[in-house]
């Protein structure tokens, strides 16, 4: 073998990783940024208290206008091909806090879509609301994504259950193409 060549085959599998990673990585900031967007977003529309005022000292004060919920710092991101065009989209979830320190919040869950496009990324923090909008009682839970589906529980009071402890809890998946969600057997 010539030199040449093996300095080349050598040059791709050390840098070629590194390359492909570079460009990923870039992907991974432009999701990280639009997020935080999104959040500096439902701040100033009053959607979310910042993390400053989301305590009950601030907001039980008479007189407090602001919203009663926080974006907390733990959150779940699925990055992942999820609208089906080789490019890096993410699902992002959260609990939101509830800044008065009670629990009325304590099945919520936000879920942030962040999508690929033409032009970068697009937001779609609906998506999911609008499939579980379709349940009279349950809710669901979203666990994570991959590829072009979520995966999650469905969970659901029986008249005999505690506040705690939905006795009614089915896997699921939905296909974001068709918003079909499917029930695990």
């Amino acid at each position: 073998m010539n030199t040449n060549l093996r300095q080349l085959i050598i040059f791709f599998f050390l840098y070629a990783p590194l390359i492909f990673f570079a460009q990923t990585k870039s992907e991974y900031v432009q999701i990280v940024n639009k997020f935080e967007q999104w959040k500096k977003d439902q701040y100033q529309k009053g959607n979310y208290a910042t993390e400053k005022n989301c305590d009950p000292d601030t907001v039980l004060k008479a007189g407090y206008k602001g919203s009663g919920m926080g974006i907390p710092t733990d959150i779940h991101i699925s990055f992942t091909n999820i609208n089906d065009d080789n490019k890096l989209d993410a699902l992002i979830t959260f609990n939101p806090t509830q800044c008065d320190g009670g629990n009325a919040l304590m099945n919520a869950q936000v879920r942030v879509l962040i999508l690929s496009n033409i032009n970068g990324h697009v937001i779609n923090d609906s998506y999911i609301d609008k499939i579980e909008s379709q349940f009279k009682k349950g809710w669901l839970i979203i666990e994570g994504a991959l590829d072009s589906s979520f995966y999650g529980t469905y969970y659901e009071y029986k008249d005999s259950d505690g506040r705690c402890c939905p006795g009614i809890k089915k896997s699921f998946s939905i296909d974001y193409k068709t918003k079909k969600l499917t029930f695990d057997e």
